[in-house]
């Protein structure tokens, strides 16, 4: 198999160090002239060359238009300082030098016809076709193409025309196409026409690799049929041919998302795509339009809702890590509180922040009062009972939040109390069965209502004063729904204290 990394790394220097050849071959010769000679002519000349060198050392591509013509004047320069000091000499040195210095400036001037007028890049092309045509052996996976010291020629080659590359499509072998389309990826502008025979070569072949390729070709192209020629992968079978059409649209910026919004909607909507999880690509770079539209689309029924609300959650984890937006962190807190949020994207920003230790106090204060959502005001909760075990204020809520006839809360009660302050409640780990999860219950509403014993600021609960055994069955009443407007069964496995194993009750 082909080693791509050494030759990334050769076809990387080679244009700076060709660069730097052809400034710094004018200084040579007239230095080596004025060292034969001892002519002060010629060193101030080689100076001057110096001078003039030093405005076209940092060119990369110092032979092409406009700044080859530059460099050619670098050798008249030369020239000229070499004739007025050895036109008298007969000596075979000045000869070969000046006639040195006349060749190079005349093959300069030659390549930079052919290269303005595109003659050089599409005989270089041709060059890099033929090489790939003749290839026998190909990497295992498609990110090592883009090292192919053809892929990484013929890129630079088609930047500019990509037709010359289109040659390759007609070869049988998917190899060869995906090496063609790695070679386009680089391409800032495309024309209709040309994004067209990229995604015709899409929908002809049968490979998923080669339509994952022709999409993300595309991406930089700059039309509204060819954002509805991406749209058509959405729904592609392959799962990598659908994240790079979403790559793809997600990359256009919110004037392609107006155009890619109605499919997308569809593709979140979809049951059969529900393991594709969010939308691939899209952590960090969704637009403000596109937020708007999934915070709006989180209201919706599952699986349009959970998908946009994990997508949401990836963008906006990204964006708080990376710190790209300064004031994501209080925006998303006020979306927390803010009863025009989706219940679900409430409770799910309200523990991303969270885990990403974003809620001041002044949040976390407005985040336990009463007209706040259960699970909003038990993440509050273990916040502050993370930081203070015997926090008043946070024991305080819990006490209310227990006294509610739900068995969810007072699950999630007793497993906080559990975990920050010590006192046990029969809450195992793992294997909650329904009777269990009702004697916690009532456990729990025992402990709100003072009809147990011990100080919780103490982190104890050993027993009752009032003579009666603190694991008495009561009555759990489930019917009220305490938790904001969200279903139990549709709660995220992230809110505190639910059991995904946890079997609901008959009747």
């Amino acid at each position: 198999m082909d080693q791509p990394a050494p030759q990334l790394r050769r076809d990387s220097f080679a244009p700076l160090l060709a660069s730097v050849a052809l400034i710094l071959i004018p200084v040579g010769v007239l230095a080596l002239a004025a060292y034969r000679y001892e002519s002060r002519l010629l060193a101030i000349g080689a100076l001057a060359q110096v001078v003039g060198s030093v405005l076209f050392v940092r060119s990369r591509y110092a032979w092409r238009p406009p700044t080859s013509s530059l460099v050619i004047c670098l050798y008249i320069i030369a020239l000229g300082w070499v004739w007025f000091a050895t036109h008298e000499s007969a000596d075979w040195f000045a000869r070969l030098t000046r006639g040195l210095l006349l060749l190079i400036a005349v093959g300069l001037l030659v390549m930079h016809d052919m290269t303005r007028t595109g003659l050089e890049p599409r005989r270089r092309a041709r060059v890099l076709c033929s090489r790939l045509l003749s290839r026998t052996r190909w990497p295992r996976s498609c990110e090592e193409y883009a090292f192919l010291p053809e892929v990484w020629g013929l890129r630079d080659a088609v930047r500019e025309d990509p037709t010359l590359a289109f040659g390759l499509f007609d070869d049988p072998r998917p190899e060869v196409h995906l090496a063609a389309l790695t070679a386009l990826q680089e391409r800032s502008y495309w024309r209709w026409d040309e994004a067209a025979v990229v995604l015709g070569m899409a929908k002809k072949t049968a490979h998923p690799e080669v339509r994952a390729a022709a999409v993300r070709a595309v991406a930089t192209a700059d039309n509204i049929d060819v954002s509805l020629g991406i749209i058509e992968y959405l729904k592609d079978p392959t799962w990598e041919v659908r994240a790079a059409a979403c790559e793809s649209l997600l990359a256009g910026g919110p004037r392609r998302w107006a155009v890619a919004r109605g499919g997308v909607r569809a593709v979140l909507a979809d049951p059969t795509f529900l393991a594709d999880g969010p939308l691939p690509g899209a952590a960090g770079k969704l637009s403000a339009i596109a937020v708007c539209d999934l915070t709006a689309w989180a209201i919706e029924p599952p699986p349009l809702s959970e998908r946009t609300a994990r997508t949401l959650l990836d963008h906006f984890e990204t964006v708080l890590l990376e710190k790209t937006d300064p004031a994501l962190a209080s925006e998303l807190g006020r979306q927390v509180t803010d009863q025009e949020t989706p219940p679900l994207l409430r409770v799910e920003l309200a523990n991303l922040l969270r885990k990403l230790n974003l809620l001041p106090p002044d949040l976390l204060d407005r985040m336990t009062d009463p007209d706040q959502p259960s699970p909003i005001r038990l993440i509050a909760v273990e916040a502050m009972l993370d930081l203070d075990a015997t926090d008043p204020a946070a024991l305080d809520v819990l006490r209310g939040l227990g006294r509610q006839p739900n068995r969810e809360t007072a699950l999630a009660i007793a497993r906080i109390l559990q975990q920050y302050c010590q006192i046990d409640f029969g809450l195992p780990t793992s294997g909650l069965t329904p009777k269990l999860a009702a004697e916690v219950a009532q456990r729990v509403n025992r402990w709100a209502s003072g009809k147990g014993s011990g100080a919780l600021s103490q982190g104890h609960d050993r027993g009752s004063n009032d003579g009666r055994s603190p694991f008495e069955m009561m009555e759990v009443i489930d019917d009220e729904d305490a938790l904001g407007g969200i279903a139990a069964p549709t709660l995220p496995a992230s809110v505190p204290g639910i059991n995904a194993q946890l079997k609901p009750r008959a009747g």
